[in-house]
C-alpha cells in the first residue's frame, strides 16, 4: 500500500505540474479547438484531472479530452440540468439526495440503493433512460463542484458519494449490473478523477460476490476509493462529512434539509400509486389539449 501511495504521489506531481499542464493546453490548441471552439478550453484543474488518469502522459491525456469533447457534443444536451420528465419514476422507486458538502467542499451524492427496484425501475425506462439519467447526474455534480470552488476560491474537482446497502435484493440482477457496468464506463472515460471516495455502507454479505463481478470493472484508482463497510460505518463517514451535515439516518445531526435529507423508504404500494397518479395526470393533461 506505502508503494501504490508513493506512485500515486508521483503521478499527482507529474499531472499538477506546470510544464505538463502547458503541454497539454498547447497540444489541445493544435488538435482539438479548431473543431470544438474556442469554448471548449479547460481549466488548470480540469487538465489536471485528465493528466492524473494518464498518470502524467499528455498525449493520452489530450487524446482522452478530445474523446470527451465528441462524446459530451453527442450525449450532454444545453438543457441536461433542467426538469427530468421522468422524475417521478425517480422519487418513487430510487430514493437518493445531492446532500450539501463534505469537509473540504466537495459534494455529496446519497443513494439508498440496496432499496432500488430495478426490474420495476425497467418496466418506465430503458437502459439508455437510465443512462441518461446518471449523465444527468455526473453534470449535476459538476455544477455543484464549479460552484464550490467559486465559493471557497479554489478547485474542488471531485464527490463524495455514500451508498446504503440495506435491503439489497439476495439475487444480483443482471440488468443492473449491465447498468451499473455502462455508467462506470462513461464516468472512467469522460469524468475521470471525480471520485474522492466512494463509501458503501449496510452492505451485507451477498453484496460480497456482487463485487467480486464488478470490481474488475473498475480501474485500479478507482478501485482504491472505494471502502465496502457493514452496520460500523458512522466514524468512517465522519473522516469526510461533518457530524452536523450528515443525515440522521447515516449517524449525523443534520438538521439543514427539514429532515428529508434522505428520503424515506416508501410502502410498496407507494411507487405504484405514484405513478398512477402521473399516469392519471397524464390522461388529464392530453384531453385538456384535444379540447
Amino acid at each position: 500500500k506505502k508503494k501504490k501511495k508513493k506512485v500515486w504521489s508521483a503521478m499527482a506531481a507529474a499531472a499538477d505540474c506546470a510544464e505538463n499542464i502547458a503541454a497539454f493546453r498547447k497540444a489541445l490548441e493544435s488538435e482539438a479547438l479548431a473543431e470544438f471552439g474556442e469554448d471548449a478550453a479547460p481549466d488548470d484543474s480540469t487538465i489536471a484531472r485528465y493528466l492524473r488518469a494518464r498518470k502524467g502522459n499528455v498525449a493520452k491525456a489530450v487524446a482522452q479530452f478530445t474523446a470527451t469533447l465528441a462524446w459530451r457534443r453527442d450525449n450532454v444536451p444545453a438543457d441536461i440540468l433542467g426538469p427530468d420528465p421522468k422524475e417521478y419514476v425517480y422519487e418513487a422507486l430510487c430514493p437518493h439526495r445531492n446532500h450539501l458538502f463534505d469537509r473540504e467542499g466537495r459534494p455529496v451524492f446519497i443513494s439508498l440503493q440496496g432499496q432500488v427496484n430495478v426490474p420495476q425501475l425497467l418496466r418506465h425506462c430503458d437502459q439508455p433512460t437510465l443512462v441518461r439519467r446518471h449523465v444527468r447526474q455526473m453534470e449535476i455534480m459538476m455544477h455543484r463542484m464549479r460552484e464550490s470552488s467559486q465559493q471557497r476560491g479554489q478547485p474542488v474537482t471531485s464527490q463524495v458519494v455514500i451508498y446504503d446497502m440495506a435491503g439489497l435484493s439476495l439475487k444480483p440482477n443482471s440488468a443492473a449490473l449491465s447498468l451499473f457496468r455502462e455508467c462506470s464506463r462513461i464516468d472512467q472515460d469522460y469524468y475521470p478523477e471525480t471520485l474522492h471516495v466512494c463509501v458503501i455502507v449496510n452492505a451485507p454479505w451477498i453484496f460480497m460476490p456482487i463485487w467480486a463481478i464488478v470490481r474488475p470493472w473498475l480501474a485500479p484508482e478507482t478501485r482504491d476509493k472505494i471502502k465496502v463497510l457493514g452496520s460500523d460505518y458512522r466514524a468512517e463517514l465522519l473522516k469526510y462529512v461533518a457530524e452536523e451535515d450528515l443525515p440522521p439516518q447515516l449517524g449525523g445531526t443534520c438538521d439543514k434539509c427539514d429532515g428529508c435529507c434522505v428520503p424515506p423508504l416508501k410502502p410498496l404500494d407507494e411507487p405504484a400509486r405514484l405513478l398512477q397518479q402521473k399516469a392519471a395526470a397524464d390522461e388529464i393533461a392530453a384531453a385538456q389539449g384535444d379540447s
